[in-house]
């Protein structure tokens, strides 16, 4: 059984910077649309199910791979190429801090496993420094997995805060 981590030495951090206004990285974390438009990596839809932010409030969405290559990858690990994902909120400090705790109950023949996500936002002179820090799961090929995964949606978040800048000009 993984024991939380509580975000410690077990984990896996990414820091970026963003010539962003606090509240548009936040609300790309805290929206629907925002987290439809980058949450899931190249080649994954995300589809927001439940968003009730607050502290104990549920996040559900759907994951399906849409790409070929992330079909073929998650066949390869005898995975669905869909999963439901269920979390919650375990923290929220408005346009500072944001903890979910995930339910990782939809991989086969792994027994479920919590796997908490902390966001960090600082503002810097016109930045936003964002620190993301994430669980490592037990199994190391899926640690490899999600890293990859993670860059990939940092590379999405960073598009989709551009356009969301765009689109408010």
């Amino acid at each position: 059984m993984h024991e939380v981590s509580a975000l410690g030495a077990d984990t896996i951090r990414f820091e970026r910077v963003y010539d962003a206004a606090i509240e548009d990285v936040w609300a790309l974390w805290t929206t629907k649309d925002g987290l439809e438009a980058w949450f899931g990596p190249e080649g994954m839809r995300m589809e927001v199910s439940v968003l009730d932010l607050r502290v104990g409030g549920a996040f559900e969405h759907v994951m399906t791979a849409v790409g070929g290559e992330q079909i073929a990858y998650l066949a390869n690990l005898n995975r669905p190429p869909r999963a439901e994902v269920r979390g919650r909120f375990v923290e929220l400090a408005h346009l500072r801090r944001l903890r979910i705790r995930f339910d990782i109950d939809f991989v086969p023949g792994v027994e479920s496993y919590p796997y908490d996500m902390l966001v960090e936002l600082h503002a810097e002179g016109g930045r936003v420094r964002m620190v993301l820090t994430a669980d490592r799961h037990p199994d190391p090929e899926m640690t490899r997995g999600a890293t990859i995964a993670l860059v990939s949606q940092l590379e999405r978040f960073a598009l989709a805060l551009a356009a969301r800048a765009t689109k408010e000009q």
